[in-house]
């Protein structure tokens, strides 16, 4: 995995991305999931889809899907629910450091980017990494605030890419 600082949407330059001198931290761990039909179906329901892709295998194929595809900003949340240990290939990751959420004021989440270069299914074993930026000082309306931007590249076991998300998170520290 590389250690570029280009982001997965470094041919586009919007408000919510990261200017070209961001600093960021190296690139976390691998994390390996296993796509599980359950959780799928569940987030679906949580994010209102109706449609029955998600719960069926004969309704995915008649579709036109090879298997139960995943809903589009699924891939966010797989490593709740599919970070097997069996699966993992090197050192556990750190603990997240809760302490520097301790800080006072307001922590939004800001924007997020998914893409995919191939649809997502049900039964994949994908590997990701995750990378931060150093959070970058703004000013607002409502005053100072830092932005920091999370980046997490997902591919297949043999390195292909499958998709790559881009995370803003505001910070609106207290006055």
């Amino acid at each position: 995995m590389s250690s570029d600082s280009e982001g997965p949407h470094a041919e586009t330059v919007g408000w919510n991305d990261p200017p070209p001198d961001v600093p960021w931290n190296d690139w976390g761990p691998p994390r390996r999931v296993r796509i599980e039909h359950a959780p799928v179906m569940l987030f679906a329901r949580a994010v209102k889809s109706a449609d029955p892709v998600y719960a069926s295998e004969e309704a995915a194929r008649s579709a036109g899907f090879e298997r139960v595809p995943v809903p589009p900003t699924y891939t966010f949340v797989m490593t709740h629910s599919g970070a097997f240990p069996d699966l993992q290939t090197g050192e556990p990751p750190p603990p997240v450091d809760w302490g520097a959420l301790s800080r006072g004021g307001l922590y939004l989440h800001g924007e997020q980017h998914f893409t995919y270069h191939r649809q997502v299914y049900v039964g994949d074993v994908l590997e990701g990494r995750m990378r931060t930026s150093k959070p970058v000082a703004r000013v607002s309306r409502r005053g100072p605030l830092e932005v920091t931007w999370y980046q997490t590249r997902w591919h297949d076991p043999d390195g292909t890419p499958v998709v790559d998300e881009q995370m803003v998170s505001l910070f609106f520290p207290d006055a």
